[in-house]
């Protein structure tokens, strides 16, 4: 069956009525010149002109496409959460029906009639702000058929980026054509006729209707046709993709088979990501040709060039559920929930989650299982006339309109792909509302669910998580499949020849009050609980906010339904503070929306009258003895800080103001001396530096000095030079002792070579010369501030060394060169275990000379580059680390010819 099976909701008398009286009614109501686009001479033009505008035109969101976006989801999630709606404004009476869904962007609301006029309303209060009439429409020579007369039935699309609204408009010269109108002006600015010559060419306007939504993207307008009411004659579904840019070839889909009407009031979707189209079919004509139909019942997808299919999906039991008994999947278009997942129902009343991807051919849903197969009911068990139009998808619900059964929400789970299914008892999570109406396809938006009840009650919203119906409207006429579109918190309507407004009504708290308890002022300290109220909001949010005297306000509570902020004052100044309380409703983004102004709440003090301390053990105590100071306050809750005063130096605080009256002073590692401690105590509450003080009190901390020392060294002396020897000493007579480590060399000055430390030992490096040492130890107390308590006296340390008994050398290359040549001379000593090499050189005539001094390197690189020729001679010293002599043995004087 084709689109508009329903009984108009427009009598065809009254339309026809209006249509031919059109010129004389609008003139009426409306004055001045409208410029008309150039059409065809034989139609009739009807004039139609501005109204003074009442208020300026202000953005304020957008719907360009039907059901918001090219995906069709039919959500506006910018809103914020809504409670209901109230009525708006009602725009002045158009010239003829209006079928299609508004469309709203840069603040103007466009609309478009079966006159071929189109409007554009100020969304801010509805005042036309221009109208263009495209030509009289088609009247009459349809072959069959439900909707008279004929202009513009489907759903304009708005190009935002081009600032054109396009729409499909059908000419009294019976030719369809695409008209892309300016959205400042309504100036055309492209006209494009389809031709009847598409495809293999049999379009027949006469058996071709334009019901569907227009789709944008990809360069094209997509333009979706059916056949029309009564099946007459052998129509195809076609899409036909209009190019923006003006070109005249179009691109085209036509179905393989007769029939499979393209025809739902959804339309044509698109995917953003891929530019791939979609779109339903429905059954084949002559039914009896379903057997053998190709793609009847399906959901096509093609590339941005349309053509043949890429993918398509067909229900298992397409052709004795579907096509043999006329209840078309392509009653309504696909939602596009994701790029990998769809959701698809049509008028036998079983849903399919499907992959974009790929849409998997007969049978090839994602949900319900393939194997074995059974439908998944969405609209109440109802096989028969189920759902029409289009969907709505705002996570995780699924929303369509089930005819005379209400709407209903099903829950879809896009991680398993499933959904709740709505068979006769319709379970939770799945639910149905509005049973006995006849809504058109069901928008989102503020959290509601907007749909228009085709019957005349008017519009109706419903929660969207429960389905409680939260709006109801007055009545007003509407057209089959009408469904609403929304944009900055308002819902339009086409009602026949107005389009009227709603307004969404966010939740909003208007006013709060607050108390404290107990009543201002208290001792600081007392627990204080603040309790606000709000009123005129559902849900409110409270968020509590303190100032402290001379401070900044601070959020002591953020926003939570917790209507008490229990106020710790312990430990807080005494002064004046102020609270506040803002309040929101929890669907509000608003910071707030009132609040409690600040008011005054005063916390006091008791002062501290006294406080006494005392030490333990008493003084005095050896240094490193654990020392308790303890403090007592009265007359007030105290806090205390102690201070100390070290021998000849300044009090310092050792513990700054706390509730603890102890005070644990660690005395290790202190020098020995007479020490003062004092304690100041203050209120909890108090600002002063103190309420009273404990006065400083002499503690003496004495030494215990180191009274003996000892060290041995390992290994024992006599060494070679470059053993590594580790000196240990060990004190008695004292608890921290502290070591100092001293080296005497031959013929030299004693040295510290390990200043204070806790470590008794010290590891010596023995690499300098041999011969007799002396090593020594100094010990104190940690305490102590003397050079030492006591001393290990030196004690001799011998360091030997193993002379080299005689060395070679060589030169390469061997003599004699050309002067510029690189001479290596090469040593070998022997005899010792690490030998020093000092390498000589005479010159011609000259004396002898360093050429490379004592190092452990065994060659010497002798650069001849500038030298005279002649007979040099080289020669080398050796002898061990350790000696102190000019030399242990030597290579003699050999001489090296430079030419």
């Amino acid at each position: 069956m084709r689109p508009e099976t329903r009984t108009s909701r427009v009598e065809l008398a009254r339309v026809k009525g209006l249509r031919l009286a059109g010129t004389a009614a609008v003139s009426l109501l409306f004055s001045g010149i409208v410029v008309v686009q150039a059409a065809p001479a034989t139609h009739a033009v009807i004039p139609f002109t501005a109204q003074p505008k009442a208020a300026a035109v202000v953005p304020n969101g957008s719907w360009p496409v039907y059901h918001h976006d090219n995906a069709h989801t039919g959500y506006d999630g910018t809103q914020p959460t809504s409670s209901t709606a109230t009525t708006g404004w009602v725009s002045g009476t158009m010239d003829a029906p209006v079928y299609g869904s508004p469309l709203v962007y840069g603040g103007i609301v466009y609309s478009a009639t079966l006159n071929n006029t189109v409007y554009a309303f100020n969304q801010a209060d509805g005042s036309t702000l221009w109208s263009r009439n495209l030509g009289a429409p088609t009247t009459t020579g349809w072959n069959c058929g439900n909707v008279s007369f004929q202009g513009i039935l489907g759903t304009p699309v708005i190009d935002t980026a081009a600032g054109r609204i396009y729409v499909a408009a059908l000419g009294s010269d019976h030719v369809y054509r695409v008209f892309g109108l300016g959205l400042a002006s309504g100036a055309t600015q492209l006209t494009t006729a389809i031709p009847t010559t598409i495809g293999d060419g049999t379009f027949d306007w006469t058996i071709q209707q334009q019901r569907g939504a227009l789709g944008l993207a990809n360069g094209f307008v997509y333009v979706p046709f059916g056949g029309r009411w009564g099946d007459c004659g052998s129509y195809h579904g076609w899409v036909v993709g209009v190019p923006t840019n003006g070109g005249t070839t179009p691109a085209v889909y036509e179905t393989p088979s007769t029939g499979s009407g393209i025809w739902a009031a959804g339309g044509v979707v698109t995917d953003d990501a891929t530019g791939n189209v979609f779109f339903a079919t429905g059954n084949a004509m002559p039914r009896s040709s379903c057997p053998t139909a190709v793609n009847s019942d399906s959901v096509i997808r093609t590339g941005p060039a349309l053509g043949t299919a890429t993918s398509f999906f067909q229900p298992q039991d397409w052709l004795a559920n579907w096509c043999d008994t006329d209840t078309d999947l392509g009653s309504a278009s696909p939602t596009l929930i994701s790029p990998s997942l769809a959701f698809m129902s049509g008028k036998y009343g079983q849903g399919f989650l499907l992959d974009p991807t790929n849409l998997g051919g007969t049978n090839g849903q994602i949900f319900p299982a393939r194997s074995p197969y059974a439908g998944a009911d969405v609209c109440v068990g109802n096989h028969n006339d189920a759902t029409f139009g289009s969907f709505a998808y705002a996570a995780p619900y699924i929303y369509l309109s089930c005819q005379s059964q209400g709407i209903v929400g099903l829950k879809v789970d896009t991680t398993a792909k499933t959904f709740s299914l709505c068979d006769a008892t319709c379970a939770a999570p799945s639910w149905n509302s509005g049973a006995g109406k006849v809504y058109g396809p069901p928008i989102v938006a503020g959290g509601i669910v907007w749909a228009v009840d085709t019957n005349g009650s008017g519009l109706t919203g419903f929660d969207a998580a429960t389905g409680t119906s939260v709006f109801q409207s007055g009545t007003f006429p509407a057209h089959n499949f009408s469904t609403p579109s929304e944009a900055g918190g308002q819902v339009f309507v086409g009602s026949d020849t107005v389009i009227r407004s709603f307004n969404l009504v966010v939740n909003v708290c208007p006013s709060v009050t607050a108390s404290a308890a107990p009543a201002s002022p208290q001792t600081s300290g007392t627990p204080v609980t603040v309790t606000a109220v709000a009123s005129g909001c559902p849900n409110p949010r409270y968020e509590f906010w303190i100032l402290p005297p001379a401070g900044s306000w601070t959020i002591a509570q953020p926003y939570s339904s917790t209507a008490t902020y229990n106020w710790n004052t312990t430990g807080l100044a005494a002064g004046t503070y102020s609270y506040s309380v803002w309040v929101r409703d929890a669907s509000s983004a608003a910071s707030y929306d009132s609040f409690f102004p600040g008011t005054a709440y005063t916390l006091t003090t008791t002062a501290c009258n006294s406080v006494t301390a005392s030490a333990a053990p008493a003084s005095p105590q050896t240094v490193g003895t654990p020392v308790t100071i303890t403090a007592s306050a009265s007359g007030c809750t105290a806090r205390y800080e102690f201070w100390i005063l070290p021998p000849g130096g300044s009090w310092a605080i050792a513990q700054p103001y706390s509730g603890t009256a102890t005070f644990n002073w660690t005395t290790t590692g202190l020098p020995a001396g007479t020490y003062n401690y004092s304690v100041w105590a203050r209120d909890n509450a108090s600002a002063a530096a103190y309420d009273t003080y404990f006065p400083g009190t002499a503690y003496v901390l004495t030494s215990a000095a180191c009274s003996s020392v000892t060290a041995s060294a390992a290994p024992a002396s006599p060494q070679s030079a470059g053993t590594p020897v580790t000196i240990t000493a060990t004190a008695s007579g004292c608890p921290n002792a502290r070591y100092e480590f001293w080296i005497l060399p031959p013929g030299g000055s004693w040295t510290i070579m390990q200043a204070y430390s806790a470590s008794a030992t010290f590891n010596w490096n023995t690499t300098p010369t041999a011969g007799v040492y002396r090593y020594s130890v100094w010990v104190r107390d940690n305490s102590s501030a003397a050079a030492y308590d006591t001393y290990f006296p030196g004690t001799t340390y011998t360091l030997t060394t193993t002379p080299c008994t005689s060395v070679t050398a060589s030169a390469a290359p061997a003599s004699p060169q050309a002067h510029g040549t690189t001479v290596t001379i090469t040593a070998s000593a022997s005899g010792c275990t690490n030998p020093r090499y000092e390498f000589w050189i005479l010159a011609p005539g000259g004396s002898w000379a360093i050429a490379q001094a004592y190092s452990s390197t065994a060659t010497f690189s002798w650069n001849t580059t500038g030298l005279a020729a002649g007979v040099y001679r080289y020669s080398v010293w050796a002898r061990d680390a350790s000696s102190g002599a000019g030399y242990d043995t030597y290579f003699p004087g050999t001489a090296y010819t430079l030419t």
